[in-house]
């Protein structure tokens, strides 16, 4: 009878699970046994998967998760074929390289494995899926299955094989598409909260490093820093990128620079925070792993530490002023960050006072940057809104002016902008202070050597208009000014192409006269911070005068070599 035939099996046979004319449970105890053909046993544990995992997610959905005793027996027997499939593939897997391809295709099944009621099965998922994600065509076919979120709840369910959850999120986000679907389905809030909260050192480390792979992919990566930066102050997002473990110790202390104020209330803040929104999204994915994740878009972490500070370029100003040697990570960055800033409150206010305050600081303390300033075309900028409002912000504008005129690169700058020397004339004639800082301007740029900027200060009338700044009858100007002038005035008439018009102006004037052959450099006030930003600078940061002139207001006496330690005889002598 052929129905006998077929239907017979062997006493030994009867309880043993036999795919492809393998005993499964063998070859679990034997897993290394050479197969003659293991891509055929691969094939046929997957299709036995398919057809079990169907089975058990079925009956699990219509009964609502509970099983009814007429069922229970060949619900278990389903259970414990599943896992010793599912092992078997495991072991096929990792003992003969070069498989793992057989699974794309598959993934939807083998990550619907994950969300089995049963950690034994789920564990043996998850290390097959951290053998077959090191090979490329098998994460292009996860990226097209779309099942990230059954991985992402694995975080939360099977906290002790974090690392291998870690693992193979680390080889899948090499795919552009899988951070993409990552992103939306909220493996960052559980990623942060892993990096925030974990008590493991290895956890943490091995966050960081999947942070950092994230961000530096060129398309995606902009997105995943704009969302840290929503939690993280900037230095650490920065930090991410550079060194793991320096980022996870710059968290774990306490800082107050001009780049980072982190304190203990800063820190619990955010991992309260996060905690909070990582449950409450892992309790809607449990229900939905297709569940998305919306970060609003003013959202943002409010640290009370950081409240009412202003911050450029990722540099807390107030603090900069106050350590204006500190290295900022991007100088040129913040540079740029701060001439920006400066020119978007062209209506002034503390916060005007404040950044022109820490761009003087800056170009003061670090001089080689002003190199940088040309390329930017800041310059011309500067100079409009010195023009536009000498006595709002073009007063800053014009101590800004100072620590730039030291520069040989800005001065041919100025010296190639039209109309240049007629916005400085322009701002020093709004204020007593302001003279000051026009003739150290003068001063400096002048000595530089530019010719179309002697050129220019013809055309303006620079010259007539210093001279009036030494004639003590128009204006009383500061000698300290007036050694500035005089020294800026030499130094055109030696220019080669302008000079000689320059020295005609000077001898028609009586006022010269009186200071060409004087040494002024005693009247120099030496200060060793460029643009009048002496003494310490209050919460508001405002740029103040320069010291106080003790000098005498007017120059020495020509006969004053003569006279110098000569003594009086008294009469009766």
């Amino acid at each position: 009878d052929a129905s006998l035939s077929q239907s017979f099996v062997f006493t030994a046979h009867k309880n043993e699970l036999i795919l492809g004319d393998i005993f499964v449970r063998v070859y679990n105890n034997q897993p290394s046994y050479p197969l003659k053909n293991p891509a055929k046993f691969c094939q046929d544990l997957l299709s036995f998967l398919g057809d079990q995992a169907q089975y058990l997610h079925s009956y699990l959905s219509m009964s609502n998760g509970s099983i009814a005793n007429e069922v229970k027996p060949e619900y278990e027997l389903r259970i414990k074929q599943t896992h010793m499939s599912l092992e078997a593939l495991k072991n096929c897997m990792q003992h003969n390289p070069a498989h793992e391809a057989i699974c794309c295709g598959y993934f939807k099944l083998l990550f619907a494995l994950l969300k089995m009621n049963n950690e034994n099965i789920q564990l043996l998922a998850l290390d097959l899926l951290v053998i077959v994600t090191r090979n490329k065509d098998c994460v292009n076919s996860i990226a097209d299955a779309k099942v990230m979120g059954c991985m992402l709840i694995m975080v939360m369910l099977l906290p002790s094989s974090r690392s291998s959850v870690l693992q193979v999120l680390h080889a899948l986000v090499s795919n552009t598409t899988i951070i993409k679907e990552v992103l939306v389905k909220g493996a960052l809030i559980y990623l942060l909260h892993l990096f925030c909260n974990s008590t493991s050192p290895n956890i943490r480390e091995e966050t960081a490093l999947l942070f950092s792979k994230m961000i530096s992919d060129k398309l995606v990566g902009p997105k995943v820093k704009l969302v840290l930066l929503k939690f993280l102050p900037s230095l650490f997002v920065e930090a991410l990128s550079d060194s793991t473990e320096t980022a996870i110790h710059m968290f774990d202390i306490n800082h107050e620079n001009p780049e980072l104020v982190w304190t203990d209330e800063g820190r619990e803040k955010l991992c309260t925070t996060v905690q909070k929104m990582m449950t409450l999204h892992f309790k809607e994915q449990l229900k939905d792993a297709d569940v998305d994740w919306r970060l609003p878009s003013d959202f943002s972490v409010k640290y009370s530490d950081m409240a009412g500070e202003l911050v450029v370029g990722g540099v807390f100003l107030r603090h900069f002023i106050k350590q204006p040697s500190w290295s900022v990570r991007k100088p040129r960055e913040f540079l740029s960050a701060l001439f920006d800033a400066l020119l978007q409150h062209k209506n002034g206010g503390d916060n005007a006072e404040t950044i022109g305050a820490a761009l003087i600081a800056l170009l003061s303390s670090q001089t080689i940057l002003a190199e940088q300033v040309p390329p930017l075309g800041h310059i011309p900028k500067l100079l409009q809104m010195i023009s536009n409002n000498p006595e709002g912000t073009g007063r800053i504008g014009l101590q800004v002016l100072v620590p730039l005129s030291d520069n040989e690169s800005c001065v041919k700058t100025l010296a190639n902008t039209p109309a240049s020397l007629s916005a400085v004339m322009k701002g020093m004639q709004k204020g007593h202070d302001a003279v000051g800082v026009g003739a150290e301007i003068c001063h400096k740029a002048f000595t530089k050597n530019q010719p179309a900027l002697v050129a220019q200060a013809l055309q303006a009338g620079l010259v007539s208009y210093l001279l009036d700044l030494l004639n003590d009858r128009l204006t009383r100007t500061p000698s300290s000014a007036k050694a500035q002038i005089v020294i800026a005035l030499k130094a055109m008439q030696m220019d080669v192409l302008n000079g000689g018009k320059v020295v005609s102006q000077l001898e028609q004037s009586p006022i010269w006269a009186s200071y060409r052959d004087q040494k002024h450099d005693l009247f120099l006030e030496d200060s060793k911070t460029s643009g009048y930003l002496t003494g310490p600078v209050g919460a508001a940061g405002y740029l103040t005068a320069g010291p106080a002139n003790t000098h005498s207001d007017t120059p020495p006496p020509l006969n004053s070599s003569l006279n110098e330690g000569r003594r009086t005889r008294p009469n009766n002598l």
